[in-house]
């Protein structure tokens, strides 16, 4: 099964790493380049991505926007999703100021998303202060929050109880969490932000966040509702979406990287979000489609904030433009290519039918700065895999924390023929690369053509 550029295709974009593998560029390309692209949809995380998209003299980090947007392919916002209306608003702004007419009449949003609210970002930046040394490098964005509020609910849970690796801060509400349905009635809104606001406050007053001044419940409910009057919600995303994949071509752009999936990746430094795409492959099956899975990874490794990187490497110069060191979140890492790494990411995905490598010229670039990339061929001479398993628990996760964390990888230099580093990449992962990236523009991008590396650029 190749990338190709047939109609109605339907293309699941994941990341192989800890995020930022270039999903927005990638994205950004494959909607130029095929023809009948109409929709990009968001079907996990929330206003903590950030998807970086250059052409020309455009740029913007997509966060909830599909990252087709300067093309004006439509955005469908999918349950679980998470939507933070104040951000979508910010983020259309920013693309009108690209050019973009109207981007909010791009975005099609399916009224189950639960909403992250200016609550759930506080309760995330003190809930993350207060672990100090601990911190499990966080975006201080609320989208763990926005999950754990509505678990507590349901739990129906009480003042200290856990809710995942959470304690609850107070007695949870009667309920419902705030959804986009919620949206669209401010006396519902009013009593949906004030019971939040309740269960937040003995958090909150706990650990001092500096002087951040933070809206009354009346005013973020005006601002909430306003803006959701902006988006067309609708009660039934999936025939939109059927309409959608029977018209053309459906890209499904993922948030953050597989080793970041709430089960799957390395607890406690994980999302609070599904990322792999098995449930969603299932469901297109489900439904007649036969989609292909893009996995995509660096030329070398990088993470964002705290927890386990085996091949992490200080002193490795490469040129980040879009990624630095946040409050919340922490530093910006970078390692060698970590090929153990890459095989557990492919078993998480469940299928991949295809592999983008993007950072081409970091190899030459490494190699200029006197700090040439490596690779790494297992962790300290253990070379049975890191196993899926179907039902996961935290205490499984936090194995394979610890098993990351003692690592003690085998690096040897990375082949500077880039050839040669594409088939490291094809055996790790288990199937060709179709899309490959030596720049960070669209126009940096080519597709593959071949069963493998050694084949020519389309």
């Amino acid at each position: 099964m190749m990338l190709t550029t047939a109609p109605r295709q339907a293309i699941v974009v994941v990341g192989l790493g800890y995020g930022d593998e270039s999903k927005g560029a990638t994205v950004d390309h494959l909607a130029a380049g095929t023809p009948d692209a109409v929709a990009v949809v968001r079907w996990s995380g929330g206003g903590q991505a950030a998807h970086n998209v250059r052409h020309g003299a455009r740029h913007h980090t997509f966060r909830q926007f599909g990252s087709g947007t300067f093309l004006d392919v439509r955005t469908v916002l999918r349950a679980p999703m998470l939507v933070d209306p104040v951000l979508l608003a910010a983020e259309a702004h920013a693309l009108e100021g690209q050019g973009v007419h109207d981007p909010l009449g791009l975005v099609v949003a399916d009224a189950r998303c639960l909403v992250t609210t200016p609550v759930h970002a506080a309760m995330n930046r003190a809930r993350e202060l207060a672990r100090g040394a601990g911190r499990h490098g966080s975006t201080g964005l609320g989208i763990g929050e926005t999950v754990a509020y509505d678990l507590a609910v349901r739990a129906r849970a009480r003042a200290g109880d856990a809710v995942g690796n959470f304690t609850a801060p107070a007695a949870a509400p009667p309920g419902p969490a705030p959804t986009l349905a919620t949206l669209r009635d401010r006396r519902r809104t009013v009593a949906a932000l004030d019971a939040l606001a309740r269960y937040a406050a003995p958090l909150l007053e706990s650990v001092d966040d500096g002087d951040v001044a933070h809206p009354s419940v009346s005013e973020m409910a005006s601002l909430l509702c306003a803006i959701a009057g902006d988006v067309e919600i609708t009660d039934d995303i999936d025939r939109r979406l059927g309409d959608a994949l029977g018209a053309g071509t459906v890209l499904f752009e993922g948030s953050q990287g597989l080793l970041l999936d709430e089960w799957h990746g390395f607890h406690p430094h994980t999302t609070w979000s599904t990322v792999t795409p098995r449930h969603l492959v299932r469901e297109l099956e489900a439904a007649g489609h036969r989609p292909f899975v893009l996995g995509l990874t660096r030329t070398y490794s990088t993470r964002h904030g705290a927890g386990p990187m085996p091949t992490e490497d200080a002193g490795l110069v490469l040129p980040e433009p879009d990624n630095r060191e946040g409050r919340y979140q922490g530093g910006w890492r970078t390692g060698h290519l970590d090929l153990p790494a890459l095989r557990y990411a492919s078993r998480v995905a469940g299928r991949v039918d295809g592999v983008a490598v993007s950072h081409l010229d970091a190899i030459a670039a490494a190699a200029a700065a006197g700090t040439p990339l490596q690779v790494a061929g297992s962790w300290g001479g253990d070379r049975q895999p890191l196993t899926f398993a179907a039902h996961p628990d935290l205490a499984r996760a936090e194995r394979l924390t610890a098993a990351a964390a003692s690592a003690l990888p085998d690096l040897a230099p990375l082949p500077d023929d880039p050839a040669a580093v594409l088939r490291l990449v094809e055996d790790a992962v288990g199937a060709p690369v179709v899309l490959t990236a030596d720049g960070p523009r669209r126009t940096d991008r080519s597709r593959r053509v071949g069963d493998g590396p050694a084949s020519r650029a389309a």
